[in-house]
């Protein structure tokens, strides 16, 4: 039986939910379904978001809390949800005997996890102040439990520096990871069963620009950045950038033609008068055909809870992405989401 879900978050106030985080006009006042940002008010840093079987996974970097005796360490934190709005605690993907250790030392960030030939694969980067690489695991379900596969790329192997914030993609006929940290953006091909490299990294974006996603559609390859500090609260500075290409190795130009190599960049998700530094997105296209960046911000009402969980939707005008207004949405319509 097919039927669709619709998520009626916040339905009972819709009058204050139509104005956005710079004051305009946010979501109409008849649309019931509405949700607002952020879906999570937890610390949750460089999140990404899979779907199976109705069911969405979030997982998101390393996290430590308290010292000492009381010290908590998460090796990639999990958290569930059926809504995409309210999310719920699950289990870390590593504990401290399984977790990855082809960096001594290193901490476990910036996670990306995709189906692959039928397993799920999660890349994930250790990094340490003086050394970078990228590792995958795998597993059979999204859920887990992930067997560590070791490392893809390192520091070492590559002669890169930066070499962290992996992002899955295909094309269809090949598998691709991005990564980069601040030291240019990379292009990695990888094999069939995405648990190894092909060839060599190819840079298509310039130093400065950090933890990038791609998704390709409409034969086009639409690349996401963040530049800018992604520490500092109220002060950060990040903001999220975008580009397309023809082909995967580019080049990625802006609306005004201007190439991501030579620091282009089409102004995605701003900064606000309620949200600061956003950044870190990762791409979940739903099978509505609706695509939706999931990233991090600081709430300006609650800076001490850290970065929290955003959520919106990618528009298409002429085959351009964009964001409502520019910035962190305050509220908008939820996603539609159908099962069947």
């Amino acid at each position: 039986m097919n039927r669709k879900t619709f998520i009626p978050l916040l339905a009972l106030l819709p009058v204050a939910l139509t104005t956005a985080c710079n004051g305009s006009v946010g979501i109409d006042p008849g649309v019931w379904n509405a949700y607002r940002n952020p879906v999570e008010q937890s610390d949750v840093q460089d999140p990404c978001v899979i779907e199976e079987e109705g069911v969405f996974y979030l997982f998101s970097s390393e996290l430590s809390s308290g010292s000492g005796a009381d010290l908590v360490e998460e090796f990639i934190p999990t958290m569930t949800s059926q809504t995409l709005i309210w999310w719920s605690k699950g289990t870390s993907v590593f504990d401290d005997i399984t977790k990855p250790k082809f960096i001594a030392g290193g901490k476990i960030t910036c996670p990306d996890v995709a189906k692959v030939g039928g397993k799920y694969l999660l890349y994930y980067s250790l990094t340490t102040t003086s050394a970078s690489g990228i590792g995958v695991a795998e597993a059979e379900f999204a859920s887990g439990p992930y067997t560590d596969k070791g490392a893809l790329l390192t520091s070492s192997s590559t002669g890169l520096q930066g070499v962290a914030s992996p992002s899955f993609f295909t094309d269809g006929t090949n598998n691709w990871l991005v990564f980069g940290e601040g030291k240019g953006i990379y292009l990695q091909k990888l094999s069939a069963d995405g648990l190894s490299v092909s060839g060599s990294p190819v840079e298509i974006a310039a130093d400065g620009f950090n933890a990038p996603a791609m998704l390709f559609k409409d034969g086009k390859y639409h690349l996401f950045v963040s530049s800018g500090s992604i520490t500092g609260g109220a002060s950060s500075t990040s903001r999220i950038r975008y580009g397309r290409a023809d082909r995967a190795s580019g080049p990625y130009l802006d609306r005004s033609s201007k190439d991501l190599l030579d620091n282009g960049g089409e102004l995605l998700i701003d900064t606000s008068v309620k949200f600061a530094g956003p950044g870190n997105a990762s791409v979940l296209s739903l099978k509505d055909g609706s695509d939706w960046l999931f990233y991090n911000a600081y709430d300006l009402s609650a800076i001490s809870k850290g970065r929290t969980l955003m959520m919106d939707r990618l528009q298409w005008n002429d085959g351009w992405a964009t964001v409502r207004g520019g910035i962190c949405s305050f509220s908008a319509e939820a996603p539609t989401l159908s099962s069947e």
